[in-house]
């Protein structure tokens, strides 16, 4: 499983999930996590970021909708091929 360890302020005036979705933006633009590598579970994320479910999933949603990952049913989340980015259904 694919290891993310951003690091989280709780602090911030920014919210968790735009934190965690700025940081997987960022490590798929820099190459970091390169295209069809699957993306941790939400649940698994959540746990090891110790921050709730929903912010994982906030942060998954805001990357489907901007094209950075795809969503397989059954799967999970993958990351897609930057230059061609993700056809949404």
């Amino acid at each position: 499983m694919l290891e993310l360890t951003p690091n989280l302020n709780m602090n911030s005036k920014k919210a968790l999930y735009v934190q965690l979705y700025e940081y997987i933006k960022k490590e798929i633009k820099d190459g970091s996590i390169v295209p069809f590598t699957k993306l941790p579970a939400k649940r698994k994320l959540a746990i090891h970021l110790q921050v709730s479910k929903n912010t994982v999933e906030a942060a998954y949603e805001q990357l489907l909708a901007e094209g950075y990952i795809e969503s397989i049913l059954r799967k999970g989340y993958f990351v897609c091929k930057i230059e061609l980015f993700c056809m949404q259904d």
